[in-house]
């Protein structure tokens, strides 16, 4: 299979290299991740010395039809009608869906409708005591986007014929029709006596149901998990899985109290996590708790296939949860990555750490886990988790307080914070997220969307303050224009490229950025180098393909290198020149934000390099790195470092969930940080001819050893993207970690190969 890249590293080194790690991360569903860690760490753009009264404010607004309480998502370099744009989609409780240009003040690319939303007043619950949800309930849980397919999936709430229902739908990415066999009416139905039982069995009620919590996409299967509307009896909590390729075909049901009541999924809106064995895991509300059929406030492990219960937990005093209202599932499992941890939050303001492989069931105290750690305040019903190169830091809010960080170290969340903002909020309903340059710090900035005053309707403001210590750099509120109409509770922000993206109850997005005419052009700042496929910080090795991070790297619109007449990568894109002890390095792109740049086959081994960026003639600092003869990293079919790696089956075909290699079959997986090779290469040259590693890695894959039978720089593409062709390990099959090691040191264990 020697040179058998075909299209997919391409599109690999495409979207690694030119967009991934350039400025803009996918957010493709709620929360940000499966893990739910409301983060995005590939922001490049807007920096704390960027976020600033007179630098930062409104760009600009896109109306809509109707309420926004499902959170924006954004695909970068979406082709539609011909042309790549960046593309944020709307989803609003009028039933509609959007899909604009991120970029510019215009027109939808698309929209449609998928029915007549249910008009509040409509619900029993709603009549004077429930304010929520105001004028109408339509798209109201975060819709999940299938890069893979093209394909946003979304749950409509309609009125039809004073009939409640719930319409899962699958929308093509780039027209927005409908695919799959979709739309799907959802129904479900499951033995039990509980409440609303009939003839031993309780079938799902849509009129006493909402739909609030993100969509899950995982392996194939749309997982959508319904709550109560206002608890009004009879209610439970509810999980259905569709095909995602199939939508009219009903994987597996799941109720949480099918022998009583209650056990709500509502989680305010965070969608039920997965994690990167393909566990699923949900947090029930106030209800009925056996723990044999019922599992009210109880974290539940669940089988993805048949959403069965593996394993659960549930405080000591779940009992006396009930009986006040105190909701455990006031909040959703957050998983802190590169941990067996999870993490929970409830309304009776009490912090769990849990160890996602042994949840503990219940004992008194709750002495099985990890940690309980109160906060001495009601309700926890967001956080956001920064996983930090300094160890995870948990930001979180509760009633009447200023909102925290407590970071994690040794097992356990200090049980300070190691910051604490200065100005106090009421309500704990914020939407929140991070964003960050990485895992350095200095980077990152916290971003709280929340009410004016309370209680509901209120006027929203968004808040941004400086992560390491909680000192707000900016609000919407300080300066003339910056404002934005009614708050929604529960719905965070999306940051991506640059841009912030505020929903709100005025029928608007507002759209937040840096303003026109800031000097973007000063002296350039390296905040971060890493291994571009693993973003792992390390050494850094000959030929490896290193992303560099900073501010004013480069021009504001990203610019691709080339090759010249002789085959050799450019030096200087864009005004952009990198430099490894005084050596230029090959780009293969660069912006404002980062830069992809490969390291010179001549910066000598072992020892140290100076790396310093040049642009428009402005010289950055100069950052010194150590230097081993390899580091390798794998690079992942979404450009993100996590989940199915770039690597091709025997047949070419791309592996992944769906598509597995056989049991003992040969694949080929691609990374770089390899090192030297035999015979040597040539610094940014195209590889044409077999150029092996002089040293041959070891690799296992799921823990075993498998077979490698070539190592080398990959046929076509530029000198330091590595090509391994390995025979996989007889016995071995599932979604597993396959593990590169070189001289010692191994790529990061998160990139997993298919088998059957």
């Amino acid at each position: 299979m020697r040179g058998s890249t075909t299209a997919l590293f391409k599109g690999i080194l495409c979207c690694a290299a030119l967009c991934g790690i350039a400025n803009a991360q996918n957010v493709l569903t709620g929360g940000y991740d499966n893990a739910r860690t409301n983060a995005t760490l590939s922001e490049t753009i807007l920096t704390p010395s960027i976020v600033r009264p007179g630098s930062f404010g409104k760009l600009f607004v896109l109306s809509v039809d109707g309420q926004i309480h499902a959170q924006p998502l954004f695909q970068k370099a979406l082709t539609i009608a011909g042309k790549a744009h960046n593309v944020v989609f709307v989803a609003t409780m009028h039933n509609s869906v959007y899909a604009f240009d991120a970029d510019v003040p215009a027109t939808p690319l698309w929209t449609v409708n998928l029915g007549p939303a249910v008009p509040t007043g409509n619900y029993a619950s709603d009549i004077g005591i429930y304010t929520d949800i105001r004028v109408e309930n339509g798209i109201l849980g975060t819709p999940v986007i299938d890069p893979a397919t093209g394909t946003l999936y979304a749950v409509a709430a309609t009125f039809e014929n004073a009939n409640y229902v719930f319409r899962l739908h699958a929308l093509d990415t780039a027209t927005g029709r409908e695919k799959f066999g979709a739309p799907v009416v959802i129904t479900a139905k499951v033995a039990g006596l509980g409440a609303g039982a009939k003839s031993g069995s309780i079938p799902f009620t849509p009129g006493q149901h909402l739909q609030r919590p993100a969509l899950l996409l995982l392996n194939g299967i749309v997982y959508v998990s319904f709550g109560s509307h206002g608890d009004a009896i009879p209610f439970h909590g509810w999980i259905v899985g569709y095909n995602a390729a199939a939508v009219s075909t009903q994987v597996a049901v799941f109720n949480t109290s099918a022998n009583g009541s209650g056990g709500s999924f509502w989680q305010s809106g965070r969608g039920l996590a997965a994690d990167d064995q393909g566990n699923i895991f949900g947090v029930s509300g106030n209800g009925d708790t056996d723990q044999k059929v019922n599992f009210s406030d109880s974290v539940l492990k669940l089988n993805p296939q048949t959403l069965s219960v593996n394993d659960w937990f549930a405080p000591f005093n779940f009992q006396s949860l009930n009986d006040s209202d105190d909701d455990l599932g006031a909040c959703g499992a957050l998983l802190i990555p590169g941990t067996n941890y999870l993490v929970v939050g409830g309304k009776q303001g009490v912090l769990y750490l849990i160890d996602r492989t042994n949840l503990g069931h219940t004992v008194l105290n709750d002495s099985q886990i990890p940690q309980r750690l109160d906060t001495n305040n009601f309700g926890i019903f967001n956080f956001a988790l920064w996983n930090r190169s300094d160890g995870p830091r948990l930001y979180l809010h509760t009633a009447n307080s200023a909102v925290t960080a407590v970071k994690l170290q040794g097992g356990q969340f200090s049980p300070s914070p190691v910051a604490q903002a200065v100005d106090l909020f009421n309500t704990p309903y914020q939407g929140m997220a991070i964003s960050a340059n990485g895992v350095t710090a200095g980077s990152g900035i916290l971003w709280v969307l929340a009410p004016e005053a309370y209680r509901l309707p209120s006027y929203a403001r968004l808040h941004a303050y400086n992560a390491e210590d909680l000192s707000e750099i900016w609000n919407s509120d300080q300066v003339t224009g910056d404002s934005m109409g009614d708050w929604v509770k529960f719905v965070n922000p999306t940051i991506a490229n640059g841009k912030v993206y505020v929903p709100t109850g005025a029928n608007e997005l507002v759209v937040y950025g840096p303003n026109k005419g800031v000097n973007l052009n000063s002296a350039p700042v390296i905040t971060g180098i890493v291994n571009a496929a693993s973003y792992a910080n390390g050494p850094l090795s000959p030929g490896e393909i290193v992303a560099i991070f900073g501010e004013f790297l480069g021009p504001n619109t990203i610019v691709a290198g080339s090759f010249d007449k002789n085959s050799i990568l450019t030096k200087q894109v864009g005004g952009t020149q990198v430099t490894f002890n005084g050596i230029p390095g090959p780009i293969l792109y660069s912006t404002v934000g980062s830069i992809a740049a490969i390291v010179p086959y001549e910066v000598t081994v072992p020892g140290t390099v100076a790396v310093q960026v040049t642009y428009n003639g402005k010289s950055s600092g100069k950052i010194s790195m150590p230097v081993a003869a390899a580091f390798p990293g794998m690079f992942s079919a979404d450009a993100t470092g996590r989940g199915p790696g770039a690597i091709l089956n025997v047949d070419y075909s791309v592996n992944s969930p769906s598509n597995p290699s056989l049991a003992g079959g040969i694949v080929v997986v691609y990374a770089t940080g390899g090192g030297p090779t035999s015979p040597a290469a040539v610094t940014g040259a195209l590889t044409v001819a077999a150029q092996g590693l002089t040293t041959i890695p070891t690799v296992t894959v799921g823990g075993k050893a498998a077979k490698v039978l070539f190592a080398g720089n990959a046929g076509g593409e530029v000198a330091g993207a590595v090509q391994i062709n390995l025979q996989l390990p007889a016995g071995v099959t599932g979604t597993v970690p396959v593990v590169v090691t070189l001289g010692g040191r191994a790529s990061q264990l998160t990139v997993t190969v298919s088998i059957r």
